[in-house]
């Protein structure tokens, strides 16, 4: 078979016999394997470099260039919110002392310049692959610095939380100690779960331990009452203030101002009525407070 091949600029015909397209044939065949392998390389790439498949976008080639620039904006979203992350580790950093530099990114560095007179150009999905991929490691360290946080900030807080062993108030006066007594009101002998601490109205009433507020609230019986935890199943009562201090949830320190000393609840008089519980089960604050040794006010065991 026999092509002829007509040129109206030379007006001349070319007659192609069968050994010609014999090698057309074949150039073109290379051409389109050439291709292909280029493609299957240009994935291959990819895909080692960025450990993800070539994604695959429906649509034409504009409307697959939209939705590649719509997620560079959803990118770009992700980036101001990583320079926000990077600016709260810098404040969490300076509460733990921990140097943030390990944990921050290259996105916060300073940027600026004039508008340059070249026009602005698209990313391809390469580029966009590449910043996503960057913007997930950034992601990551900062969860390995909040985790580190957190890892500090408990120690800390276990390191705050102590046995309560400090007089609670600088009153030493007691009225009333642990165990059997004869009830003010009903003249019944009844078991007393705590210490009461005589004093005058408005006297600071201090957390024997650092803890955490468990309540801070009125209750029928105990008056306006603050309870704290101080970890391994320990609490302690402060009732009867005439004001509370403190919140529920807060964490306090050790001698801390916590209330104030009233006559709130079922008293007959100013004082503090002062509990320990382990478990739930009341203690004698005397043992704990004798451990101590010395708290704001010395020790009871002299008293």
């Amino acid at each position: 078979m026999n092509i002829i091949l007509v040129s109206n600029r030379l007006s001349r015909a070319v007659t192609l016999g069968p050994r010609h397209l014999w090698l057309v044939g074949a150039f073109i065949a290379l051409a389109i394997l050439g291709s292909l392998t280029l493609a299957s390389w240009a994935t291959y790439s990819l895909t080692r470099s960025f450990g993800v498949s070539l994604p695959t976008l429906p649509g034409t080639p504009a409307s697959q260039q939209r939705q590649i620039d719509l997620l560079a904006v959803k990118l770009g979203q992700m980036q101001a919110q990583l320079l926000r992350l990077d600016g709260l580790t810098r404040r969490v950093a300076d509460q733990t002392g921990i140097d943030p530099k390990p944990f921050q990114s290259d996105i916060n560095a300073p940027q600026g310049g004039a508008i340059s007179g070249v026009p602005a150009r698209t990313m391809s999905l390469n580029e966009l692959m590449a910043s996503i991929q960057d913007a997930d490691k950034q992601i990551e360290t900062s969860l390995d610095h909040y985790g580190l946080v957190d890892v500090i900030l408990t120690q800390r807080k276990l390191n705050t939380f102590q046995a309560p062993a400090n007089l609670p108030t600088s009153s030493g006066l007691r009225s009333s100690v642990f165990g059997w007594r004869i009830d003010p009101f009903n003249g019944r002998q009844t078991f007393h779960e705590g210490m009461d601490f005589i004093g005058d109205v408005g006297t600071p009433i201090y957390a024997a331990a650092g803890g955490k507020v468990l309540r801070a609230e009125y209750h029928n019986e105990y008056g306006n009452i603050v309870e704290l935890e101080h970890g391994n199943g320990i609490t302690s009562r402060y009732a009867h203030a005439s004001r509370l201090l403190v919140k529920e949830g807060e964490t306090v320190k050790t001698g801390e101002k916590i209330a104030l000393l009233g006559s709130t609840g079922r008293s007959t008089g100013p004082h503090l009525h002062f509990e320990i519980r382990y478990k739930g089960v009341p203690q004698n604050p005397l043992f704990f407070l004798n451990v101590a040794g010395r708290g704001n006010g010395g020790s009871l065991a002299s008293k």
